[in-house]
């Protein structure tokens, strides 16, 4: 690798290695990812398996618009093909993929990226065993296709925020074990938070890739299982857990 793929390497760690906890660490890795590396837009997810933070979501995005999220959303989520089983197989296979050698012929490429003008993306598992999985996909628009250069740092990057990964995820699984009487689901958990950071409805639903009604739907949930009456109540009730 080159001195810049090196600081690239530094930029992105640098970035993620005091953040308090998951929350902040999903929003430091989107930022560093878009700055490092110029991806027009990242997702980071997690979950137990690969496949369900994946299929669940549960995680946040940055860089694409609201258009963008609400027609994926309404069109073509069901349609993915990172969000199938054998792509999942292939990710962990490889810790890094292309989407257009996952799915070259899919209409979800053709008919819904590019005129979107995302022409490719790149898919990133860093896999923390029994900690869980952390899922990262990233968009680019100014070549055919992710970089051969981009992959190999990407699957240097990987090795590197294992360690990290893994302390963030049981960290946040210790938390959440704290307050079990809070009987979220994994999405509700995923609104809970970011309406705890102060993020609006509609900012939580880019975030997500969800809906506005969805969000308040999830968010009433919350309010009510947690005995909680407004968002600054919520925020102080996760800082103390």
């Amino acid at each position: 690798m080159s001195a810049e793929d090196y600081r690239r390497l530094v930029g992105v760690l640098e970035t993620v290695d005091h953040a308090s906890d998951l929350p902040e660490f999903r929003e430091r890795l989107v930022h560093a990812l878009r700055n490092w590396f110029g991806f027009t837009g990242v997702a980071v997810l997690h979950g137990d398996t690969l496949f369900e933070a994946i299929q669940q979501g549960c995680g946040v995005q940055g860089g694409y618009t609201p258009e963008f999220t609400a027609e994926y959303e309404a069109r073509w989520a069901a349609t993915d093909p990172l969000r199938t089983p054998a792509a999942a197989e292939l990710i962990l296979a490889r810790g890094v993929a292309r989407l257009v050698e996952i799915a070259p012929d899919s209409p979800f490429i053709a008919k819904f990226l590019r005129p979107n003008g995302i022409t490719d993306k790149a898919a990133m598992v860093v896999d923390g065993g029994p900690s869980g999985v952390l899922f990262v996909g990233m968009a680019v628009t100014d070549a055919p296709r992710v970089p051969e250069r981009d992959l190999a740092v990407l699957r240097t990057l990987r090795r590197l925020l294992a360690p990290l990964v893994v302390d963030q995820l049981d960290r946040d699984r210790d938390r959440r074990a704290a307050t079990a009487n809070w009987q979220l689901t994994p999405r509700e958990w995923e609104v809970a938070d970011l309406a705890a950071q102060g993020l609006t409805n509609r900012q939580i639903a880019e975030r997500l890739f969800i809906g506005v009604d969805t969000v308040k739907k999830h968010l009433s949930r919350v309010l009510a299982e947690t005995a909680c009456t407004s968002r600054t109540q919520l925020a102080l009730r996760f800082a103390a857990a």
